[in-house]
């Protein structure tokens, strides 16, 4: 009785010592343009703000996830982002922008008050991801609002289709590029206001 006991422990004790040793694969998105400069005084004329970027429900979890078909998402456990994808979104964009639009200062919430951006972008992202083909998929909506009259400045929906490497490393690499082509396109509409 007393070696089945010990037998039972020990088990269990294999198995937490197992789960606690999961090894976790991090990811992260990654700005795709570089500013043509390290460092520029803030113009007030030129404030871009770029609000919280919202995500789907799905986006919103820490572990990544792949679409099987288009009904079906797979969850890894083992891979999850390294921070907050909708603060990552955001800081990306506002690195490509800035890289971009070399002119304006480019900011994201949450911001120091006062501040005093005349446009502030919007985004929402419905889709951002990929299946085992390397296809990565992006889908939603963005607008620029002109604060200083509280107007849409300009705004549209998107799709962006891209396929990469079949791995994960190949998706994340994919979907920061998607993120350039969406602030190559952003950045064109500022450049007209």
């Amino acid at each position: 009785m007393k070696n089945i006991s010990i037998a039972i422990q020990t088990t269990f004790l294999i198995l937490f010592l197992s789960a606690c040793s999961t090894r976790l694969d991090y990811y992260n998105l990654h700005p795709t343009l570089t500013p043509k400069r390290d460092t520029k005084a803030i113009k007030p004329q030129h404030i871009i703000g770029i609000s919280e970027v919202k995500i789907a429900n799905y986006l919103q979890k820490e572990s990544f996830t792949t679409r099987l078909s288009p009904n079906h998402l797979k969850v890894k456990d083992d891979t999850v982002w390294a921070s907050s994808l909708a603060k990552n979104i955001q800081q990306v964009l506002q690195a490509n922008l800035s890289a971009l639009l070399p002119s304006y200062t480019v900011l994201t919430y949450p911001w120091e008050e006062p501040f005093n951006d005349k446009k502030r972008l919007f985004l929402t992202i419905n889709r951002f991801d990929g299946d085992k083909n390397g296809t990565v998929v992006l889908i939603g909506h963005w607008s620029l609002i002109d604060q200083s009259r509280d107007k849409l400045i300009a705004g549209e929906d998107f799709r962006y289709i891209k396929r990469g490497n079949p791995n994960i490393a190949g998706i994340v690499e994919t979907q920061s590029q998607l993120l350039g082509e969406l602030s190559h396109k952003i950045a064109k509409y500022i450049r007209r206001r």
